[in-house]
């Protein structure tokens, strides 16, 4: 629907990438624009007279036929970050994971819409504080606790993150064991 919409005639004008550098082309570009912008789009009274019903239709009927029954969100938007350090295993990346979330939700995710399903933006971390009783307090980050590839807290927190679960936050020291005081 992106692309259709960006192909309009009345866009043509700002189909001409901007004069910024091309780290800025994700956003600046017309088809990031126009997904960025899309729900105002297609809730504008008039849309300098575009079909947008039309629009959606053949979208979605493209939709339909390039993707076919059972195709889930999570099968085509996954989890694309960038990584500081080389893949666990040589000649191996991990997997990345099917998202549930779009950017307007609780499992928010990030793409370029129209470009790309990869989403490279994501919560670094989600927390629940309870005031009054700290020991109900809960956290999660997208791979987990450690940031040492190959260690048994490196990725333990993913699925939790995938599902918007959370972890206890366990904070009296004498609950704590030596690893847990390790990756602190």
């Amino acid at each position: 629907l992106v692309r259709r919409l960006a192909a309009e005639p009345a866009f043509a004008v700002l189909a001409d990438p901007p004069a910024y550098p091309e780290v800025f082309q994700p956003w600046l570009a017309l088809l990031p624009r126009v997904g960025l912008a899309l729900e105002h789009l297609l809730t504008a009274p008039d849309l300098y007279g575009i079909d947008r019903p039309a629009l959606v239709r053949a979208a979605l009927e493209e939709a339909a036929a390039t993707l076919g029954e059972g195709v889930t969100w999570g099968d085509t938007h996954r989890l694309a970050p960038w990584r500081a350090l080389p893949p666990e295993a040589p000649g191996e990346a991990p997997q990345d994971p099917g998202l549930s979330g779009d950017h307007d939700c609780v499992l928010s995710t990030s793409s370029v819409p129209g470009l790309t399903d990869l989403a490279s933006r994501a919560s670094a971390a989600r927390y629940v504080w309870d005031l009054a009783r700290r020991e109900d307090s809960r956290w999660v980050v997208p791979f987990g606790a450690c940031g040492v590839p190959g260690d048994p807290h490196h990725r333990d927190q993913l699925p939790l993150w995938l599902t918007g679960g959370l972890a206890p936050v366990v904070t009296d020291w004498t609950l704590l064991t030596e690893e847990d005081v390790d990756h602190e």
